[in-house]
């Protein structure tokens, strides 16, 4: 990541803090590795060339409609876990990785974001209760779906190389 760029995430990060989520930027650049993350106190910790600190801010709700790829948004009501973008010169430069839980059965989250997909442009390709493809820009996903106890559903999706 270039170095100038870092600090610019501190604003992402802080709008993201929330009382439910792990949410991670991660790269790298001659100089170094660049981290912003928070945790699920509310915490967010800022590792970077000349720059490294931490701070804890009030919780605020991230859930399906605060968040999207490439205009898709999680299923109505999912609420976000764990969220990590990878940017710099490695090999996972711009990859996405979203964990999530929706209060519905996988066949029927599946369902939806299949749909939702299509519609956004999409190249899908439904394998048991999982999607694989490409993005509209030709990035490739991967959606994983399991079930997560009373119709509800653990959810991974993976977007970028």
């Amino acid at each position: 990541m270039n170095r100038c760029f870092a600090p610019l995430l501190l604003p992402i990060a802080l709008a993201a803090c929330h009382g439910n989520a792990n949410i991670n930027f991660d790269g790298n650049d001659t100089d170094g590795n660049s981290v912003i993350s928070t945790d699920a106190n509310g915490r967010i910790q800022i590792k970077a060339p000349g720059i490294q600190g931490s701070i804890t801010l009030p919780k605020m709700p991230l859930d399906a409609k605060n968040f999207d790829i490439d205009g898709v948004t999680l299923y109505p009501g999912s609420t976000l876990r764990n969220l990590k973008v990878n940017d710099g010169n490695s090999d996972r430069d711009g990859q996405v990785i979203v964990e999530f839980e929706s209060p519905a059965a996988p066949t029927v989250v599946r369902d939806w974001f299949r749909d939702n997909m299509t519609k956004q442009g999409f190249k899908v390709t439904t394998k048991d209760d999982n999607l694989i493809g490409t993005t509209d820009d030709g990035q490739p996903f991967a959606l994983q779906l399991r079930p997560g106890g009373d119709a509800r559903t653990k959810g991974l999706m993976q977007v970028g190389r």
